[in-house]
């Protein structure tokens, strides 16, 4: 009897350790709210945690450039409209000096209200977002509008910035100056040099011009408000999918409370039940029985 005494004495120390492990690891999963600990808890849930968490890397880095993009977007739609509210101001003052029953004098303080204004849309075709122009194209630090020689220069360029906003998909981040300035600053320098001149007809020829510059900017403002659409549009999608993705992960290494005190309590049974069953054998084991 002295191999099977030793046997179950070995065989009840056996359950314990386990059913004391479980019973720690189950307390420590209450007290962290967290079922896995470490690594070795579950492989399987740890490589699905990796994956979820350079998934929510990848969304990180794509709501900056939303955020980053739509900032920048509103910022150029803004100020599109301002520019189009300073268009409409300079044909106004453009169409009172175009009338021949004003003095040369009151057209000469016009053409230099409407000289001003055209300063005001050069800083408007400046604007910075971020500390970069919006409107010079790809050169996003170089000063998109110069006043040389009586006109307006651009000086960036016709490449448009594109950012990644989700996986495969880009938006343009704006509009480069000259498909959004180039008719409206042909206008107005024509209508200053007009001014400048005192020439009736060159104004009325110069004032021709303000419909297309109008159109300029509309078509502008509309793929700014295009780009703007899709920006908001996905910055929703990313929110859906980084609810999905913490849901995910909370599935994976969330411990439930309820069911972890269950099972606390379910292992404090069994363990009571193996001592109590086990002090039988415990005390029919001798000496010799213990040392084998």
């Amino acid at each position: 009897m002295r191999v099977t005494q030793l046997g179950s004495s070995r065989n009840l120390m056996t359950d314990l350790t386990k059913l004391n492990k479980s019973f720690s690891e189950a307390n420590r999963q209450l007290s962290s709210g967290k079922k896995l600990l470490d690594l070795a808890d579950s492989p399987l849930g740890s490589a699905d945690l990796v994956d979820i968490t350079q998934q929510s890397l990848r969304l990180d880095t794509y709501r900056f450039n939303i955020n980053a993009g739509s900032y920048q977007l509103k910022t150029a739609d803004s100020v599109l409209n301002e520019a189009n509210n300073v268009l409409t101001s300079i044909f106004t003052l453009g169409s009172e000096g175009a009338n021949e029953t004003i003095s040369s004098d009151s057209r000469e303080a016009i053409g230099l209200q409407v000289k001003n204004l055209r300063e005001q849309m050069i800083s408007i075709g400046n604007t910075t977002a971020d500390g970069n122009f919006i409107f010079s194209g790809t050169k996003v630090t170089t000063t998109p509008f110069v006043l040389s020689g009586g006109s307006v220069v651009y000086q960036g360029n016709s490449a448009t910035n594109a950012i990644p906003v989700a996986d495969g998909v880009e938006v343009v981040a704006g509009v480069p100056g000259d498909v959004t300035f180039s008719a409206v600053f042909e206008a107005i320098d024509d209508l200053v040099a007009a001014f400048d001149a005192d020439d009736l007809d060159a104004i009325q020829a110069a004032l021709g011009k303000f419909p297309a510059a109008e159109t300029e900017l509309g078509q502008a403002r509309g793929r700014v408000g295009t780009s703007l659409g899709m920006v908001e549009k996905l910055s929703s999608m990313l929110d859906s999918r980084e609810a999905v993705l913490t849901e995910q992960r909370s599935n994976i290494e969330d411990a439930n409370a309820l069911e972890v005190t269950v099972r606390i309590s379910q292992l404090q049974t069994a363990i009571d039940a193996a001592l109590s069953s086990g002090g039988a054998i415990l005390r029919q084991s001798n000496l010799f029985d213990t040392l084998g």
